[in-house]
């Protein structure tokens, strides 16, 4: 039993949160480059295909496989100098992306602060 497992399936989310971040402020900062396109972060998660059954543990565990990859946004529209960027929308992409680092962040602390209280033996 892995006791920290809620933990490492929220540091997935969080990496690509933070990923995504640093892509969004790209976008932001390239706004008024000709021909520059926007860019984005996919996240795909793999739920495994067979499920495993594993009888020691050297042997292979069934996981879920993270993928985030960028990808170029071809689909709005442009302007005259071919640049297909609206701050505004690169502004509420920020603040979406933020609400949703913070909220992730939070139910972390909140599994390691449970953890905590229940090795110091102060459950309530």
């Amino acid at each position: 039993m892995d006791i920290f497992r809620g933990v490492s399936e929220l540091k997935h989310y969080l990496d690509y949160t933070w990923k995504r971040h640093k892509v969004i402020l790209g976008n932001i900062a390239n706004s008024d480059t000709p021909n520059y396109k926007r860019r984005d972060l996919v996240f795909k998660v793999e739920e495994p295909k067979i499920p495993l059954k594993t009888t020691t543990e050297k042997h292979i565990s069934n996981f879920r496989k993270f993928e985030v990859k960028i990808v170029e946004d071809k689909s709005t529209l442009t302007g005259n100098d071919r640049n297909n960027v609206s701050i505004e929308r690169e502004m509420a992409q920020l603040v979406k992306n933020m609400l949703a680092y913070e909220t992730y962040l939070k139910f972390s602390t909140g599994s390691l602060n449970t953890l905590n209280k229940v090795i110091k033996g102060r459950v309530e």
